[in-house]
């Protein structure tokens, strides 16, 4: 009698090739994960490519918090910069196990002629990413913006608008 080993269906496989990559759903953080609060590494060989996309108003405050990982299954760890007294932000995302940088998404906020807050979506105005083929397997422009979308949404429950 042979032996039947229990085969994963496509989607199972889809399910564990995602947490794989984007490990357990994060949470919203209510405190500001800062560059010191994990180990974290420069780009080795960034590329970097202009992004046209936004985010909605009430999600910048999950932006500027960040995500911290508590336990193996996070994935990530995401700490931002700013914004600035310009209205820019720097969204900075490592993997938590190596701390090796893998994106840079740079947004800006809506202001208008007098510096004020505007009560609109703000906007991806660049992406960089490391294309080290150790790092990140060579990805592509389009393959980036597919990770750092998933990441935004996945990790701190952040829509990217195109």
């Amino acid at each position: 009698m042979r032996d039947s080993k229990p085969s994963l269906t496509s989607d199972e496989c889809n399910r564990l090739q995602h947490w794989s990559e984007f490990g357990q759903k994060g949470s919203s953080s209510t405190l500001r994960a800062r560059s010191s609060g994990w180990e974290n590494h420069p780009f080795e060989t960034p590329v970097t490519s202009t992004w046209r996309a936004s985010i909605l108003r009430a999600d910048i405050p999950k932006l500027i918090n960040g995500f911290r990982p508590r336990a193996m299954e996070d994935k990530w760890f995401i700490y931002t910069d700013g914004p600035d007294v310009g209205g820019s932000l720097v969204v900075h995302m490592f993997r938590s196990w190596t701390g090796f940088k893998n994106a840079e998404v740079k947004i800006k906020a809506p202001l208008s002629e007098e510096g004020v807050y505007e009560e609109k979506d703000w906007e991806i105005t660049e992406l960089i990413w490391e294309s080290n083929e150790e790092k990140r397997r060579g990805l592509t422009d389009e393959g980036a913006k597919t990770m750092v979308k998933e990441v935004l949404t996945w990790v701190l429950d952040v829509s990217v608008l195109e």
